[in-house]
């Protein structure tokens, strides 16, 4: 039966079908195709640039072909949305903020209208959104309810939405009110899934509990730093070799086959030679006209015999027009011999045709068998279980073969070819003198060289939970290789992502040699892509583990400009085979869990804890750093600069407070480690103030260096005590004692005194003096307040922000004057840093 044809597409009648899908408003790709408003079937946007961690199928946006109608719907919707100060919009008096919708947010918003315009039809509804009432989307909500989580109902609401500000733009739509008034969509979809927790602030994204996020952070740790070395040993050794077992010759040694790169270099180096005459026909033969080149003899004479094809007029191919124009340009230049074919060979000297026979005999390939099992080392690869090709305990011949003669030697030991039976007899004498080595899932004979083991003798070596000390791998195949590499990839971006604070956008679209200095610390460039249709290059601080994270996922990945990609090499194939250097881009979700479950299935041979069991996301390890970050002292303006919410750092940021929320599972942590952090942190100072340093400035800097002094003379007066001045535990009791109110911060550090700090003044009276509000920490004003050299990078930064945005030409005079207030503050803190040598 035929397939019924699709209808054809609809005409609008507000935008022309030539229209460009990405206009104006886009910085296009120069040479990349750019989608017309006229494509029924789908739009590519990748003239737009595509985000390495969006793969290509994710990135198309797909109309319906069965519905002309709903396709031509959506097209006005998308177009709309990607076009916000087209004409056609402003004439239908359609007012949408300049900055054009995410390509992802238009593709979600396209598929969920689908979704409810098929669902309307059928439930027999109005196909006309704008008919509907309050009890037709009442029914839309209790049934996506059953089948999605909240965020996900909460995408249909933000698609109608969507659809209901451009609706005067979109055929067969009568213009209709929000059906949920101005109700955050979140808010409505929690209510919808009757869920009392709703997500505060708009922001839904949980942290990671502390009991899952330590084992984490260790085990990538381990993976980044300890079997790293290993991993790319071991990968180098399986590149130089064919198989596991050591020993081998390199797999291109043992290739009879010559590639075709290495037949073309010989046709050049032939013709460069000005002695080498090219045979032409010296009289017409066989079709080919006086003065052609005589192919087979040429191509003999170039390979010495071996090879009469190299010029086939029979092989099409742009290599072969290649050959055969460069013997021709020769031709032309005057560099040939005219001969009668017949008399070639005796007129040019040139050798007959001897084909390289490949045949070897039966009995060398006996002696072949008998040298190779009279090494110990050696070993026959037998099958770890029955498969369709034999039991349990049967030689696999085919790996066998592949390790004694090479990849091109399968056959010499093939059952179905009458091989000789002493190679068997010879063979199945070493598999019963217990010569062997197990193969598990070898999938039959093809892919059992992949499960051969190769010792690992010099691994390192880690303490397992029972206490004792070994190697993390004692033997490897190239299979568990494969596994360990993707361990390693993943490792790299779970260190990443969480001691980084980036987005997983961010995160992929780090590209080599991204690490650089800012203001004198370690960071890395990437793009920010989310809200950014430029998609600039920022900055984001790391510490130095970071950055040896960075550098082994630099050296792991086979892509030429980005880190996260395929782990598959560039294919050394002719052009005609050749494969892409490798996808850039992962899916973070599936490499997260990957990671997760390998730890845990292997946690007692890689020394390391089970992580327990939670949903764990790119996002959340940003959320999580975030709870951390935000419990210092004026944490919330280092978090708006490293999560980028610079643009509203100025004046209150409700986006990074919601971040920075602390977590009741967290506000437990924090209890038991910030007391001891904070007298290790003052340690360095008390080494530094002993050289006679000025190690602080700011209101509260006279008292920590008093106190500091105060811990130098108290050691230098006690004898006993000085002989331990190199022990850092009695240093961080003393300095404990005489801070014992010390909150360590990323911006500064605060000595908390009640009646002096500057924040008890937001609080009522009955709670005031019980501890510092961090959200109202002014470091700048507040006598409590230290500021190191530590802290100078994100001062300084603060610094130029704030002269940025006071130079906008477009602010507002109010908040103009708020930056420049807070410039002022800002700079009496970076004047003095720089004063006294810090900065």
């Amino acid at each position: 039966m035929m397939a019924r044809p699709s209808p054809a597409p609809l005409p609008s009648a507000r935008f022309r079908d030539d229209e460009p899908v990405f206009g104006h408003s886009h910085q296009v790709i120069e040479g990349v195709p750019i989608p017309l408003f006229g494509d029924s079937d789908s739009w590519l946007p990748d003239c737009i640039g595509r985000p390495a961690n969006r793969f290509p199928a994710d990135w198309r946006i797909t109309f319906p072909a069965d519905d002309s109608l709903l396709n031509l719907q959506l097209r006005e919707t998308a177009f709309a949305l990607f076009n916000p100060t087209h004409p056609v919009l402003r004439e239908a008096e359609i007012y949408l903020p300049a900055e054009p919708t995410a390509v992802s947010t238009v593709r979600i918003h396209c598929q969920k209208l689908q979704v409810i315009i098929r669902w309307a039809h059928k439930e027999g509804r109005d196909a006309d959104l704008g008919q509907w009432d309050q009890t037709d989307w009442e029914a839309l909500l209790n049934d996506r309810t059953e089948l999605g989580e909240p965020d996900t109902v909460a995408a249909y609401i933000n698609a109608v939405r969507a659809l209901r500000r451009v609706v005067k733009v979109v055929t067969g739509v009568t213009p209709f009110g929000d059906p949920w008034g101005d109700r955050p969509a979140s808010h409505v979809a929690w209510e919808a899934v009757q869920n009392a927790a709703a997500a505060q602030d708009g922001l839904s994204t949980p942290a990671i509990p502390p009991e899952t996020w330590w084992p984490l952070l260790r085990a990538a740790w381990a993976y980044v730093h300890t079997f790293a070395p290993d991993i790319f040993k071991w990968r180098e050794l399986f590149e130089r070799h064919p198989a596991a077992m050591p020993g081998q010759a390199p797999r291109s040694d043992r290739l009879s086959m010559t590639r075709s790169a290495l037949v073309d270099a010989m046709v050049s180096e032939w013709l460069a030679h000005p002695g080498n005459l090219v045979p032409v026909h010296a009289k017409e033969l066989n079709g080919a006209p006086v003065g052609a080149p005589v192919w087979q003899a040429l191509s003999k004479m170039i390979t010495e015999g071996k090879n009469k094809d190299l010029f086939s007029a029979r092989r099409q191919s742009a290599r072969m027009e290649a050959r055969r124009a460069a013997v021709l340009d020769a031709v032309e230049r005057g560099q040939s011999k005219p001969v009668y074919a017949t008399k070639s060979n005796r007129d040019l000297d040139a050798p007959s045709y001897r084909p390289t026979s490949t045949r070897i005999s039966s009995s060398r390939l006996d002696d072949d068998v008998r040298r190779w099992l009279s090494d110990p080392a050696n070993r026959v690869p037998v099958r770890g279980s029955a498969d369709r090709n034999g039991e349990a305990g049967t030689p696999v011949l085919a790996t066998l073969a592949r390790l004694i003669w090479g990849a091109a030697g399968r056959e010499r030991l093939d059952l179905r070819k009458d091989f000789s039976r002493v190679r068997l007899r010879m063979i199945e004498e070493a598999v019963a003198a217990g010569q062997v080595v197990h193969l598990d899932g070898v999938d039959g004979d093809r892919r059992g060289w992949r499960e051969l083991p190769m010792p690992c003798p010099e691994a390192v070596a880690v303490t397992r939970p029972d206490g004792s000390v070994g190697p993390w791998r004692t033997e490897i195949t190239r299979s568990q290789l494969s596994e360990e590499l993707r361990m390693l990839r993943a490792a790299c971006y779970v260190f990443i992502a969480a001691m980084s604070m980036m987005r997983d956008s961010e995160v992929q679209e780090i590209r080599r040699n991204a690490l650089v200095t800012r203001f004198g610390s370690p960071a890395l460039v990437s793009r920010k892509t989310k809200l950014e249709p430029a998609r600039p290059e920022l900055f984001w601080w790391i510490i130095e583990p970071v950055a040896e994270a960075v550098a082994v996922a630099e050296r792991l990945s086979w892509h030429p400009t980005h880190l996260f990609a395929t782990l598959a090499p560039p294919s050394e194939d002719n052009d005609k085979k050749a494969k892409p250097q490798g996808r850039r881009g992962i899916r973070s979700p599936f490499e997260i869990d990957f990671f997760i479950d390998q730890v845990n299935a292997h946690h007692d041979r890689l020394g390391l804890d089970k992580i327990p069991q939670a949903h764990v996301r790119s996002h959340m390890f940003r959320k999580t750093m975030s709870v951390i970050t935000g419990q210092q002292p004026d944490g919330e303006i280092a978090l708006g600069i490293q999560l980028k919410h610079a643009a509203r750092r100025a004046l209150a940021n409700h986006t990074t407070q919601a971040y920075a929320q602390m977590d009741t599972k967290w506000a437990k942590e924090f209890d038991q480690q910030l007391e001891h952090a904070a007298s290790l942190k003052l340690v360095d100072l008390l080494k530094a103030r002993r050289n006679g340093e000025t190690v602080a400035v700011g209101p509260g800097a006279g008292r920590l260096h008093a106190g500091l002094d105060k811990v130098i003379e108290i050691m230098n007066s006690d004898p006993q005590l000085r002989a331990q001045i190199a022990d850092e535990r009695v240093e961080a009791s003393l300095l404990a004692s005489e801070f014992p109110d010390l909150h360590l911060g990323t911006i500064n550090h605060c000595m908390f005194d009640a009646p002096q700090a500057e924040c008890q003044n937001q609080l009522p009276e009955e709670l005031r003096g019980q501890a510092p509000l961090i959200g109202a920490c002014q470091p700048d004003r507040c006598r409590n307040s230290a500021i190191t050299r530590a802290h100078a990078p994100i001062w300084i930064a603060e610094e130029e922000d704030l002269i940025a945005l006071a130079k906008e030409p477009r602010l507002a005079p109010p908040r103009r004057e708020a930056v420049l207030i807070r410039l002022e503050d800002v700079q009496r803190i970076t004047r003095a840093l720089r004063e006294e040598g810090t900065a």
